[in-house]
């Protein structure tokens, strides 16, 4: 289980994209707020991981004690070195992100995908692909020093934009959308691309904004279908993706390079958090301290 809330909780759900295609290992996300609420099916084959920047978070210091209580083994993956969740956890393991002071977590989320990243390589027994973890620091200079100003401009005035994805790039549209909407205050929500049809489509108009992310060749035809749907209906398409496509279905492209699949979650992210960041900024708006919000949620 992995035991999260907001952006952590998105890293776990990349996490269990790539546990249980590659690890072969049944593994569930819960939100900390619900898990302890619930009577979640664990015993003591089950391994529970907690994920937090602070590690001061209420509701998932909470559940990390009633796990215990259970018996269940605990690991924590956090930032912050001596937090409670730290202590109090069987196992952690630190991020050593840094310190973070912008409310919106940023290369905390970065720094928890690529602990599963190792965590992976290490299930599988595979360390090879650590050569390749050794180009994403420049890979991920290339794509912070792209230019995004130009798209941001495209969208920024707009109150409603979708994010749509298949697979891993569902996860990483839901972190796109909530760091869009948490500093720039535009209502932003993320879609399986393939629920379009039940209901969801209804929603699009002439130049509604749509972001489509698709970096896995398994599912990339599928979800250029999706793309075109919306398209046709008259939606502003910014398309991210890892593939050398080009064609008349999107509006804008944004493109990442193609890594491993347990790395390529680290770069897909990177054009969304900076796009928000663009977005936020043409707005007039309090990038690193959002209004309501604060950087750790101490009471439940």
């Amino acid at each position: 289980y992995f035991v999260a809330c907001g952006t952590a909780m998105h890293a776990g759900l990349v996490a269990k994209n790539i546990f249980e295609k590659l690890c072969h290992i049944p593994t569930e996300v819960d939100i900390a707020s619900e898990f302890r609420y619930r009577d979640p099916i664990v015993d003591e084959h089950t391994l529970c991981v907690f994920i937090r920047q602070s590690g001061e978070t209420a509701d998932t210091l909470a559940c990390l004690r009633k796990v215990k209580d259970d018996g269940i083994d605990t690991l924590s993956i956090v930032n912050v070195v001596g937090s409670s969740i730290a202590r109090e956890s069987k196992y952690v393991m630190y991020t050593k992100a840094g310190c973070e002071i912008s409310v919106a977590t940023t290369k905390a989320y970065s720094a928890q995908l690529t602990i599963f990243a190792i965590l992976t390589l290490y299930l599988i027994n595979n360390k090879y692909i650590l050569d390749e973890i050794n180009e994403i620091p420049t890979l991920l200079e290339n794509l912070i020093n792209k230019d995004y100003k130009s798209i941001a401009k495209e969208i920024y005035k707009d109150k409603n934009i979708f994010y749509i994805g298949r697979g891993v790039d569902y996860s990483i549209c839901m972190e796109g959308a909530l760091k869009l909407k948490e500093i720039s205050y535009i209502n932003c929500v993320a879609y399986q691309a393939g629920e379009l049809k039940h209901g969801t489509i209804s929603l699009i108009e002439k130049n509604t904004p749509v972001i489509a992310v698709s970096t896995d060749c398994d599912l990339i035809e599928k979800t250029i279908s999706n793309i075109k749907e919306v398209k046709s209906r008259g939606a502003k398409v910014i398309f991210v993706t890892n593939q050398n496509i080009c064609n008349d279905f999107y509006d804008f492209k944004i493109e990442i390079p193609e890594v491993n699949q347990i790395l390529q979650s680290i770069l897909t992210i990177v054009p969304l958090q900076i796009l928000a960041y663009e977005v936020a900024k043409l707005n007039g708006c309090d990038i690193d301290k959002p209004r309501n919000l604060a950087k750790s949620v101490t009471v439940e």
